[in-house]
């Protein structure tokens, strides 16, 4: 059935808009659909305005800008280009089509040409379905603050603070931060004073790293408090907060709509054997995504679900795998999100069933916590024994079923992940497998396993100077040793990692920048299956 579609345009205020301005004032005829948005560069089009029109249901995104070498800020209208080649590869994981989304230089004589794009892309949406995001609008009901945060308080024993400061003084950014601290957070709720809570930024200042859950001699589980206060704050904060604009929660959106047939499959290496059933099922996660949002870090991301695959084949499994697999929503539930964090557990525990998997297996360690632990609390019956990668690993070690060729000459250095360390307690596994492959030394930093300091950024939220101290001041721990290898079992800590020493620092390069990879890459390395 023919539909008209909805065309939201970027227009550069100093070329493209001026020629749609001329197109408007010459009286040239074009289709009336279009929604003009004048920015002052092409170049300031961040991604996320694309994705957050996508999900809001219009059908196509034009952005247009000045001619390659008219730019009047010199490079905007290249950046605009590197982006939203970018932005196409993302909807093509999506199954979205990239051809909704068009890039043109129109400069400010081309009225005819802005009249001519227009109309062109317009009949070629035409020709395509509508847009399966087309927005519908259900207001989440109010909820009652003080009964939400009286619940809070009492399952994460708020209430037992003692205000001895273990907590400020164990957190890494009170440690550099005198205006943030969890206890001062939790005075302020318990004299009644949420609303300064909630409308503030402590909340999203929290790295919830459960640094301080360790510490607290009251069980209180400030990190489970800020998480269940931040479904009432205020998402204005936050959405200025987040880094890459909330892209990543935007994505796990879009992966709930049923319309949606991702095409996030490409990554399988050449001779990889995976099945639709199995007892085991490999969740990759966000990996596919990651791996095109952050290409410039050459981080190559999909080396690790490639490396599972390769060392899962190799000992004689075909894990079964989702064609069409969904985020785990762990950033969702963290930034507030429940409502959507549910719908989407729900959706992926009827996918897992289809499979007739009874084991679960996740290089992610934020996908490990939320489907072990999220997912048997929200929706209890979750009859899955689930496994991060690196117990896995362990088990075949013991098992003699994994065979390493010749020896791997690096001095390594592992870093505890907070989700898959503090969060879940498995400390060991990774070291007992990295100590099992020939020719590596391990050394260990001097604060480790319980006492290891985060990455420094978490769902994405409060990536701030303060983070990058925390990040800078890893890595110089990390150098020290000696290693020449870091080795972790996250890729955001990768990535967090990267991002920090891509930019300028204020110290040597030298005391920062080391080689990284992943547990899983680094065993299939050994295994010389890589």
């Amino acid at each position: 059935m023919a539909y008209e579609p909805k065309i939201v345009a970027f227009l550069c205020n100093w070329c493209s808009y001026a020629g749609a301005d001329l197109a408007g004032t010459s009286r040239i005829c074009y289709p009336p659909n279009v929604r003009a948005i004048r920015v002052m560069c092409s170049g300031r089009v961040d991604p996320a305005f694309v994705i957050t029109a996508f999900e809001t249901g219009a059908d196509g995104i034009l952005v247009t800008g000045c001619h390659p070498g008219d730019c009047h800020y010199v490079s905007g209208n290249l950046k605009a280009e590197k982006r939203m080649e970018n932005v196409k590869k993302l909807l093509g994981l999506l199954g979205l089509r990239p051809e909704r989304l068009r890039l043109e230089w129109i400069s400010t004589s081309e009225g005819e040409k802005f009249a001519e794009v227009v109309a062109d892309f317009t009949e070629q949406l035409r020709k395509m379905e509508p847009n399966p995001l087309r927005a519908e609008v259900n207001p989440r009901a109010p909820e009652n603050t003080k009964d939400v945060i009286s619940k809070a308080v009492k399952k994460t024993n708020v209430q037992y603070c003692l205000e001895c400061g273990k907590c400020s003084s164990s957190c890494p950014i009170s440690k550099l931060n005198d205006a943030y601290s969890p206890r001062r957070t939790v005075e302020k709720t318990l004299l009644g004073f949420e609303n300064r809570v909630l409308s503030g930024t402590d909340l999203w200042t929290c790295l919830t790293c459960f640094t301080c859950t360790e510490r607290c001699p009251s069980d209180v589980k400030f990190p489970e408090f800020v998480r269940a206060c931040r479904r009432l704050a205020s998402k204005e904060i936050m959405e200025e907060l987040c880094a890459h604009r909330g892209i990543p929660m935007a994505l796990s959106r879009i992966m709930m709509n049923p319309k949606i047939r991702q095409e996030r499959m490409g990554w399988l290496p050449n001779g990889a054997e995976i099945s639709s059933k199995n007892d085991l099922l490999y969740f990759v996660g966000c990996l596919p995504y990651f791996d095109v949002a952050f290409e410039d870090f050459n981080l190559n991301l999909l080396k690790i679900p490639q490396s599972v695959v390769k060392v899962l084949n190799k000992v004689g499994i075909k894990p079964a795998m989702l064609r069409n697999e969904k985020c785990c929503g762990h950033d969702l539930l963290w930034t507030g999100d429940v409502e959507n964090f549910e719908k989407l557990a729900k959706m992926n525990v009827a996918d897992f069933k289809k499979t007739g998997a009874t084991r679960i297996v996740t290089a992610c360690p934020e996908c490990y916590r939320t489907l072990q632990k999220d997912y048997a609390e929200r929706l209890g019956n979750f009859d899955f024994e689930v496994l991060h990668f690196s117990e896995l690993l362990s088990e075949l070690v013991d098992k003699g079923q994994i065979e390493f060729e010749g020896k791997l000459q690096r001095k390594v250095v592992y870093q505890d992940p907070c989700r898959l360390g503090r969060h879940m307690g498995v400390y060991e596994p990774p070291r007992k497998v990295i100590a099992s492959i020939p020719g590596v030394q391990m050394v260990e930093m001097g604060r480790n396993r319980e006492n290891a300091v985060c990455c420094g950024v978490n769902a994405w939220l409060s990536c701030n100077k303060y983070s990058k101290e925390v990040q800078i001041d890893r890595l110089m721990e990390a150098k020290a040793t000696g290693a020449d290898l870091l080795v972790t079992a996250c890729p955001k800590c990768q990535i967090h990692w990267k991002c920090v020493t891509s930019e300028k620092l204020p110290v040597n390069p030298e005391e920062v920048t080391m080689e990284m990879r992943d547990l899983s890459v680094l065993v299939a390395e050994a295994m010389h299956l890589t």
